[in-house]
């Protein structure tokens, strides 16, 4: 199976995407398909071995869309009829019709246009003209409808198409002199016009929006200086090594994941973290793609590739979530694949009915009434819209979601579980004490222990390490080194071999003091405990508060650690915690969540290390540190750039509110087509109350403006979040 990526132009609704994802769904080399109405992306896995890409695209272009394997941006190939010059051209037409159709016994018209035939002539000629500005809805109603995958512009395109035949008609019967009342020519052009203006101001908040996530791809640098010896290189970002030295200008993105080698400056960061002060770094201190130098020049050592940044990472999360779809959306995506039909039934139906009570003209003006008024576009983007903008705030709270659904479950949790280190601390245990057992040199002890550790990733080895560098201990060399999962790891050293890690890990009693406090690491062979090394880890700052918070909110908290049992109950019951488990093992935290989810709670899952990419994956909602490992974040839900508890309660508010305005949005879409439509019909018609074609049409604009506008109301939503 393949996965490709890419854009489909010409969606106006999401009878459009939805319409795509059935027709494309049915074809068996097609496993999965996602479309977004609103970024214009969409993803397919497919079996490469029966059909390809190209074949994909051909299927997409008989719908009457064009895919394309990237957006072009080009300005000079701009046309001269922009949108809105095709707009202000539709609105200066329609004026001349609607003076002529309703004003003309009041204007000083020449006595021609007095006349009803070529006074209709010249408001089929300027009806032509706004047609051609709205040809899209035509040119894409009809070859979708043509396609049997009608949407809303199909829905324009009959109504409108159906009144100017009528007014056709009408003309035939004035040029043989038959007394008419008058043309529908004034209802084709106010119904566009309305249409043009409703989709104008829908597309200028799609595009903010999406320009406001699309800013973060300005961050990524094409280029880069590489040092070579004493020349300076430009080279392509894609061409860096892990471990070349880049120079990185003042007021310029860093180019690539790195660590300052020489020099100092300010990095704004944030983009990652949200926070808008610069922050100071200096030599030995890690740098990462997309932030901001904006001071002195200096240089980093690579210690990722592009393909592995922090930025690509982030530029993956987002086209992710775009291409996913939340829970909720798939219902109104359901209605929008069977509502673009089913209106049309009922615009038939109506039609046939006040047919035969014996009124055509009326009985059309029921059926264009009918066709223009239902809004399958308000249904489309009452999602989409709402989480698109709410992805812009998270970015801006250092939160970004793996894919719409995380964003939908977080405000559901129930439980959150914290592991310790790297979470609630700064997950930098320093050492505080080496004990060794009598007779044994602690500078001997520790170098055993180093010797081991170096050959970890985990952030207490990495303390211990360089504890021993710092004592100017040489690491010796290590044979047969074995890892067991959260437990320790053994090695040879000489001829002996030795053991690191808890006390579990042994199976022997300690010979030291029961009431050590700090993290305890051991050493000795598989015979004797020789010594233990302690270290202590700092909590993060603000870590109680954010947690009483959470409590304050009505959500249990539970902390799920490796650590020996004194220590993790200490910190539970500092931090006023609802359940802890100490000693766990990887597959220790697995079960807790399990039971967890058993008793009927919606578990949010908090680490960052390998240990816990079991756990984290059994979670609902997964939210990782970004400094966290490689396993953890590619089981992530919810990541957090900024390394903070808050991104917790941030998470969980920020689906809060989103899920309450897609809600508001689709109240007030279902809402609207259920009482639009039957009005349109014409049920209250004895109560005086009908809509004439012109009136649906703007209703049908204002209830996709709603909608958008509406999504905009979580502008601002990190500032509220924080508080």
């Amino acid at each position: 199976m393949k996965r490709a990526h890419f854009y489909i132009e010409g969606m106006t609704c999401s009878s459009c995407s939805s319409g795509i994802e059935r027709s494309l769904g049915r074809k068996k080399f097609i496993q999965e398909i996602g479309v977004d109405l609103i970024s214009k992306k969409a993803f397919v896995l497919y079996d490469e071995s029966q059909a390809s890409l190209e074949d994909i695209f051909k299927q997409i272009e008989k719908l009457g869309y064009t895919p394309k394997s990237k957006l072009e941006k080009s300005s000079q190939n701009a046309p001269f009829l922009t949108p809105n010059k095709k707009l202000v051209s539709a609105i200066l037409l329609s004026g001349c019709v609607l003076c002529l159709s309703m004003l003309a016994p009041f204007l000083p018209l020449p006595q021609t246009l007095q006349n009803p035939f070529y006074n209709g002539l010249v408001q089929l000629i300027l009806t032509l003209g706004v047609m051609h500005m709205g040809r899209d809805f035509y040119l894409k109603g009809f070859s979708t409808l043509f396609a049997r995958q009608p949407n809303m512009d199909s829905l324009i395109a009959i109504g409108t198409t159906s009144a100017l035949l009528y007014s056709l008609f009408l003309l035939f019967k004035a040029y043989h002199h038959v007394p008419l009342e008058g043309y529908y020519f004034e209802s084709v052009c106010v119904i566009v016009v309305f249409v043009m203006i409703g989709k104008r101001i829908e597309n200028a908040s799609k595009d903010k929006a999406l320009q406001a996530m699309q800013a973060l791809i300005s961050h990524q640098s094409p280029t880069a200086i590489k040092v070579q010896g004493q020349e300076s290189v430009e080279v392509l970002i894609d061409a860096i090594q892990v471990g070349d030295v880049l120079k990185v200008l003042p007021g310029s993105y860093i180019p690539i994941d790195g660590i300052i080698t020489e020099g100092e400056g300010e990095i704004d960061e944030s983009m990652l973290t949200g926070e808008s002060l610069p922050v100071y770094k200096n030599v030995g201190m890690p740098v990462f793609s997309g932030t901001l130098n904006t001071t002195t020049s200096f240089l980093i050592q690579a210690t990722r590739t592009n393909a592995q940044s922090t930025l690509s990472k982030i530029l993956e999360l987002i086209n992710n979530a775009q291409g996913s779809k939340a829970q909720i959306a798939r219902l109104a995506d359901k209605v929008a694949g069977v509502f673009v039909p089913t209106v049309m039934g009922i615009a038939g139906v109506s039609f046939l009915v006040w047919l035969a009570l014996g009124d055509f003209a009326h009985a059309l003006e029921v059926f264009i009434s009918v066709l223009v008024i239902s809004c399958p576009c308000a249904l489309g983007l009452a999602t989409p819209m709402s989480i698109l903008v709410a992805n812009k705030e998270a970015s801006l709270l250092g939160l970004f979601f793996k894919d719409a659904q995380a964003l939908e479950k977080a405000r559901s949790v129930s439980c959150v579980v914290f592991d310790k280190t790297g979470t609630l601390t700064l997950g930098q245990p320093m050492v505080k004490e080496v004990i060794a057992k009598e007779g044994l040199d602690i500078l001997e002890l520790l170098g055993l222990c180093a010797s081991l550790e170096a050959q970890s990733e985990h952030v207490i080895a990495k303390g211990i390490v360089a504890y021993a560098k710092d004592q100017g201990i040489s690491l010796q060399e290590v044979k047969e080194v074995k890892v067991q999962m959260g437990l320790g790891i053994s090695a040879r050293v000489g001829d002996r071999l030795i053991l690191v890690g808890s006390l579990e890990y042994f199976g022997l009693p300690s010979p030291f003091e029961s009431k050590m406090s700090g993290i305890q690491v051991f050493v000795g062979t598989p015979q004797e405990i020789l010594g233990v090394i302690l270290l202590e880890d700092t909590l993060k700052e603000g870590v109680k508060e954010h947690i009483n918070q959470l409590k304050a909110m009505g959500t249990k908290t539970m902390l799920l650690s490796g650590d020996h049992a004194q220590n993790v109950a200490t910190l539970a019951q500092e931090l006023g915690m609802d359940h802890y488990q100490a000693q766990a093992k990887p597959q220790d935290k697995l079960y807790a969540i399990e039971q967890l989810k058993a008793q009927g709670e919606v578990v949010m899952m908090v680490g960052d290390g390998m240990n816990d990419a079991p756990s984290l994956a059994r979670s609902d909602v997964a939210l990782v540190m970004a400094k966290g490992s490689d396993a953890s974040l590619e089981v992530a839900d919810v990541v957090s750039f900024n390394n903070d508890i808050q991104s917790v309660i941030s998470a969980i508010k920020l689906s809060t509110l989103t899920i309450a305005n897609i809600k508001q949005n689709l109240f007030w879409a279902f809402c609207y087509n259920s009482v639009a439509i039957p009005l349109a019909c014409g049920v209250a018609f004895k109560l005086g109350i009908m809509l004439n074609p012109m009136l649906a049409s703007l209703a049908m604009s204002l209830s996709s403006v709603s909608v958008v506008l509406n999504a905009q109301r979580l502008r601002g939503a990190h500032l509220k979040i924080r508080g």
